[in-house]
């Protein structure tokens, strides 16, 4: 008996600091985690309760790389509470680098769940605050410039402490990024396309564009490093690589002013004493129509002697730059041009062929005679 009691003192003795060390890194782990979450969802609350919806975004995004790191820093206490009894001297070297390593990567999650929280929430948020929300482009760019600096900072502290010369990479990366770059023009072409798109802005996501040398067309749907997605008036996808944007023309046609009316409005030959009458009554009718642009140009004129008709060429503007809304008021200007030519008297033309026959009806039986022989 007394030598079991000698036993269990010894052992306690022996492996006292390692059974308070664990015990205390696992009372931090769990008390940490449970005062964090209280506190973060307190702060949760308050947002929620004074409309600070992104304040709430960025806290609740931060929650679970505080609980991560919470708990890194409880195994970190662990591990060394048991390296000394278990004699993991090279262990102990190896231990203060995991750390790092782990604070670190947490750190760069933490920062890339709050940039794509603050893409989805910052545009709300300010539209409430200060009734504009900023350009989405604007804010896409910003996000993904905001990701390849996290990744390349955390990235060079991650090699910094796992005792990588900084210095020595860098000069292998300069001689490296030459060849590569030889290899990957395109890349680095359409890399470049992506951000003369997001500097110069000749469009935006939800705005269809017009590529009139490839003949395509479509809704933006998405503006990427390497290519632009545009969805066809057909539902067909184009990818578009953004190249293309630095030497080709670009047509975006939401951006217009107005949309052009250009027809021509063909009156038969015998109304001709009645042309005159007819263009001043529609050259008035486009002056005072209401959903014309006026500030743009106005031409209504005879303008030739046609096939088979007095062409009368009618140009203008649609107040409008939606394509459905200009078609409607084209519709109505046509309509009421069509009545003020029935209103004079006259008819719109249709292509008529016209046969004149030169010989009498005696000449055509004499050359039938010979045929009756």
């Amino acid at each position: 008996m007394h030598h079991v009691l000698a036993n269990q003192a010894s052992f306690w003795q022996h492996h006292l600091s390692t059974i308070v060390g664990i015990s205390v890194a696992l009372v931090l782990g769990v008390a940490g985690t449970a005062v964090s979450r209280m506190v973060m969802r307190l702060l949760v609350r308050w947002a929620g309760n004074h409309n600070r919806a992104f304040t709430a975004a960025i806290v609740s995004a931060l929650m679970p790389p505080v609980f991560v790191t919470i708990w890194g820093l409880a195994i970190y206490f662990m591990a060394l509470a048991l390296a000394d009894p278990l004699h993991l001297s090279g262990f102990l070297r190896v231990l203060p680098i995991m750390l790092k390593t782990v604070v670190l990567l947490t750190v760069g999650w933490a920062a890339l769940r709050v940039t794509s929280v603050t893409e989805r929430a910052y545009p709300a948020h300010l539209q409430l605050r200060r009734g504009r929300a900023p350009d989405p482009m604007l804010v896409d760019a910003l996000g993904k410039i905001a990701r390849i600096l996290v990744v390349a900072i955390i990235g060079l502290m991650l090699l910094r402490a796992m005792n990588f010369s900084i210095a020595s990479l860098l000069a292998f990366g300069g001689v490296a990024g030459i060849a590569v770059g030889f290899a990957a023009q395109g890349v680095t072409a359409n890399l470049f396309g992506a951000f003369v798109v997001y500097l110069d802005q000749p469009f935006k996501v939800g705005e269809w564009i017009v590529l009139p040398a490839q003949n395509v067309f479509g809704t933006v749907e998405h503006i990427g490093w390497r290519t632009t997605t545009l969805r066809g008036f057909d539902t067909r996808p184009y990818y578009v690589p953004n190249q293309i944007f630095n030497s080709s023309v670009v047509q975006t046609p939401p951006r217009m002013h107005a949309r052009r009316i250009s027809e021509t409005m063909s009156i038969r030959y015998v109304d001709f004493d009645k042309l005159s009458a007819i263009v001043a009554e529609c050259r008035d009718y486009v002056a005072n129509c209401p959903e014309v642009d006026h500030q743009q140009s106005e031409m209504i004129f005879f303008s030739k002697f046609g096939n088979h008709a007095l062409e009368i060429m009618i140009y203008c503007f649609a107040k409008t730059h939606v394509w459905k809304e200009s078609l409607a008021i084209q519709e109505r200007l046509l309509i009421q041009l069509g009545w003020i030519v029935r209103s004079h008297g006259a008819e719109l033309a249709v292509p008529i062929s016209q046969v004149e026959i030169t010989s009498s009806p005696t000449q055509l039986e004499a050359r039938r005679e010979p045929a009756h022989h």
